[in-house]
C-alpha cells in the first residue's frame, strides 16, 4: 500500500493534466454533437463532480477498461428506510439506471448496483461512460468503488486455545477482556443483551459453532443465534466463513461459552451476518455500503465492522451519517496502521463512528493501533474515541475452536457487545447519547481527557450500562383467608424504583410503594406489579396468588360408580370454597390426598366413599354410603333336576 501511494504522488499531477484534456475534448465534442440543444448541453463543472483518486485510475484506463466506480446522485436528503423514501429513491435513479443498461447493452458497463442508503448507484464502467456520467445533471460526485481490505490482525501469530470437552454446558473460564471491560458485573444484573440485534458485517460466520449456534446452548429449543444472513462475495444462501475472522469478531460480541470458553461481552445478543470479504479479506466499498443499508433495513441496533480504507471518500460520510440518523450505532475498528499519528482508517475516521482503538492486558496502546488526528472535510479532531482489549483477545474461529488473535478488529466487538447491554438496559438510547456514555463512563489512559493514542479510555461495560431498570418482586401477608381478606403487599423490588403501580385482580389497583388491600368476595387472585426508576420499567405478575375463601362445601362425583373387579375408578373434586387440602377414604381401608385421585378396588362388595376437604376458614365432609358397587364374575356351577 505504501508503495502504491509513493507512486501515486509521482504520477498524479500528469494524470490531473491528462484527465482534463480528455474531459475538455469529450465536452468539445459533446456539444458540437449536440448544438442547440441547451437541456443536454455539458456542465461547467462536469469535472469537479469526478474525485481525485477516481481521475487517478482514469487517467491508467484503457478506452475499454471498465472501471469501479460509486455515482452519488444530486439529491442526498431522502430517508433511505421508509417505504416513501425507497419509493423516491427508486424513481430519481429510475433515469440514471436506464442510461447505464442502455450503456450495459454495448458492453461499455456491468456489475449495477443500486444503493439506497446514499442514493448512489455503483457500476463498473468505461472512461467513455464515466465522462458522460459527469456531465448529467442529476450526478453529484463519481467515486472510485475502491477496493477495501480487512483489518485483521496484527502482524503476530495466533494462537489456539483448546476448549474444554468435559463440561460442554458450562463454561470454564472467561476471556480476558470480558473481565477487563466488567460485563461480568452487568450479567449478574440479568443483562446479556437479550432482545439486542448486531450486524456483524465480515468475511461470514460460522454459524454452527456451539458458542454461535443458539442462544441457550438447549439442544431441545429452536433459537438460533444467527437470525439473519447475506453474501456479497459468492452469493451463497447458508453462513459460512472462509477467513475465520467474522466468526473471531462475533464470538467476542455473542459467545455463549458453551464450547468451554466465554467469549461474549453480551451472550443474549442475536446476531445478523453480512459477508463483505473474500477469502483473502478484501471486499468493495459498494458492497461494504450495502451491507449497511441492509442491517438497518433488518432491524439491527448495532453495526460492527473491522475493515477500512486508507484513502476518504465522501460516499463514507453519507453513508455514516444517515445509518445514525436511523438509530443505529456503528462501531468501527481504527485501524492497525500506528502507532504513527493520522493513521485511523476510514470509516473509523468519520465524526459519528464510535472508533475503537486497542490495548493490552497492561492496559497500553497496542504498538499497532491506529493514531489520530483526523482532519476531515475542514475540521481536525481526536480519534479514537474508546480503547478496548484487542491483543491476545481469545475468541471463536471455524470449527467449533478457539484462537487468540490480535488486532483492534478484536477490540471492537468488545465495544460492540457494551453496547448491546446498554440497549437491552435503556432500548430508547441514541448513537449520540452511547456514544457520549461510552466515553464518560471509560477508564482515563495516557494523557489526561481524550487523547489521539486512546480515545477516552478504556471501555467499562457495568458503568456505560449504569443503572439499570427495577428487577421487580413483591410479598404478600396473608396469601389466603376467608373474606373480608386484608391483605398487605411490600414491595421488594430493586433499582430504586420511584413508582409503582399495582392491581389487584379484582378490577382495583394502588400506586402506592406497600399498599394495603381488602379483598371482599371469594376468589382466586392475579396480582400484578410494574415498578418504574429513571432508566425504565419492569413488570411482575403472580398468577392466583391471592386465595379469598369461606367456608368449604365437599362434593365430588366420579366416571363410574360400579362394575367388575378390579376396578379403576376416577374421582373427581367438586367442592367449593377454594379448599387447600383434600382427605379421601375409598371405604376399602385405603385413602388419598390428592385433589382429584385415582383408584382401584379389587375385591367384590359395596364401598361407603367420604372426601374431607379444608381451607383457613374451616373444613367440611360428604359421605356418600355404598357409592361404590364392585362384582365378580360368577362361576359355572353343576345343576340336579329333579324329575
Amino acid at each position: 500500500m505504501e508503495e502504491n501511494r509513493k507512486i501515486l504522488n509521482k504520477v498524479a499531477p500528469k494524470l490531473l493534466c491528462t484527465i482534463c484534456v480528455s474531459l475538455l475534448l469529450v465536452s468539445l465534442f459533446s456539444f458540437i454533437g449536440l448544438a442547440g440543444d441547451a437541456s443536454l448541453s455539458p456542465s461547467t463543472d462536469s469535472n469537479e463532480k469526478i474525485s481525485k483518486g477516481l481521475s487517478s485510475k482514469l487517467s491508467e484506463a484503457s478506452a475499454a477498461e471498465k472501471i469501479p466506480v460509486i455515482i452519488m446522485l444530486t439529491n442526498q436528503h431522502i430517508p433511505f428506510n421508509t417505504a416513501e423514501g425507497k419509493a423516491k429513491i427508486e424513481s430519481e435513479q429510475k433515469d440514471l439506471r436506464k442510461f447505464l443498461e442502455s450503456e450495459k447493452s454495448k458492453n461499455k458497463v456491468q456489475k449495477i448496483k443500486p444503493i439506497k442508503l446514499i442514493n448512489a448507484v455503483a457500476a463498473e464502467v468505461t472512461p467513455e461512460v464515466l465522462a458522460s456520467l459527469a456531465e448529467r445533471s442529476d450526478v453529484k460526485t463519481i467515486e472510485p468503488d475502491d477496493v477495501v481490505h480487512l483489518i485483521g490482525q496484527s502482524e503476530t501469530s495466533s494462537e489456539e486455545i483448546e476448549a474444554s470437552t468435559t463440561q460442554q454446558n458450562i463454561a470454564s473460564t472467561h476471556a480476558w477482556g470480558v473481565d477487563k471491560i466488567d460485563a461480568p458485573a452487568v450479567w449478574e444484573k440479568g443483562i446479556t443483551g437479550k432482545g439486542i440485534t448486531v450486524a456483524v458485517v465480515d468475511t461470514g460466520i460460522d454459524a454452527t459453532h456451539p458458542d454461535l449456534d443458539d442462544l441457550d446452548d438447549n439442544p431441545s429449543t429452536n433459537d438460533p443465534k444467527v437470525i439473519g444472513w447475506i453474501d456479497y462475495i459468492n452469493s451463497q444462501s447458508s453462513p459460512y466463513d472462509d477467513h475465520g475472522h467474522g466468526t473471531h469478531v462475533s464470538g467476542t460480541i455473542s459467545g455463549t461459552g458453551a464450547n468451554g470458553i466465554q467469549t461474549g461481552v453480551a451472550p443474549g445478543t442475536n446476531l445478523i451476518v453480512a459477508k463483505v470479504f473474500n477469502a483473502y479479506g478484501y471486499g468493495s466499498t459498494s458492497d461494504i455500503i450495502l451491507a449497511f443499508e441492509w442491517a438497518v433495513n433488518n432491524k439491527a441496533r448495532i453495526i460492527s465492522y473491522s475493515g477500512g480504507s486508507y484513502y476518504h471518500e465522501s460516499a463514507y460520510t453519507t453513508a455514516i451519517d444517515n445509518v445514525v440518523a436511523a438509530g443505529v450505532t456503528p462501531v468501527i475498528a481504527a485501524g492497525n496502521s500506528g502507532p504513527d499519528s493520522f493513521t485511523i482508517n476510514c470509516p473509523g475516521d468519520e465524526n459519528n463512528s464510535v472508533t475503537v482503538g486497542a490495548i493490552d492486558s497492561s492496559e497500553l496502546i497496542a504498538y499497532f493501533s491506529s493514531r489520530g488526528p483526523v482532519t476531515l472535510d475542514g475540521q481536525t479532531y481526536v480519534k479514537p474515541d474508546v480503547s478496548a482489549p484487542g491483543v491476545a483477545v481469545t475468541s471463536t474461529v471455524p470449527g467449533g475452536r478457539y484462537e487468540a488473535w490480535d488486532g483492534t478488529s478484536m477490540a471492537t466487538p468488545h465495544v460492540s457487545g457494551t453496547v448491546a447491554l446498554m440497549l437491552e438496559n435503556t432500548p430508547t438510547l441514541k448513537p449520540s447519547n452511547i456514544k457520549s456514555t461510552l466515553e464518560s463512563t471509560a477508564k482515563d489512559l495516557g494523557s489526561t481527557g481524550k487523547d489521539n493514542d486512546y480515545g477516552s479510555g478504556l471501555i467499562n461495560a457495568s458503568k456505560a450500562v449504569g443503572d439499570t431498570r427495577p428487577v421487580v418482586n413483591f410479598s404478600a401477608k396473608p396469601i389466603e383467608g376467608k373474606a373480608p381478606l386484608n391483605v398487605t403487599f411490600t414491595d421488594k423490588s430493586t433499582g430504586n424504583p420511584t413508582k409503582w403501580k399495582w392491581t389487584f385482580g379484582d378490577g382495583t389497583s394502588s400506586t402506592a410503594k406497600n399498599p394495603t388491600h381488602k379483598y371482599s368476595k371469594v376468589g382466586s387472585y392475579n396480582v400484578n406489579l410494574t415498578a418504574t426508576n429513571a432508566v425504565g420499567n419492569n413488570t411482575i405478575t403472580k398468577t392466583g396468588y391471592i386465595k379469598v375463601v369461606t367456608n368449604p362445601v365437599a362434593n365430588f362425583t366420579s366416571n363410574v360408580t360400579s362394575g367388575k373387579a378390579p376396578l379403576t375408578v376416577a374421582f373427581t373434586d367438586k367442592s367449593t370454597g377454594i379448599p387447600t387440602s383434600w382427605n379421601w377414604t375409598f371405604g376399602d381401608g385405603t385413602n388419598s390426598i390428592e385433589q382429584s385421585p385415582k383408584h382401584q378396588y379389587l375385591q367384590e362388595g359395596n364401598y361407603t366413599v367420604k372426601l374431607t376437604v379444608k381451607n383457613v376458614a374451616g373444613n367440611n365432609t360428604s359421605t356418600k354410603t355404598n357409592y361404590m358397587k364392585v362384582t365378580t364374575n360368577t362361576k359355572p356351577g353343576l345343576y340336579s333336576i329333579n324329575k
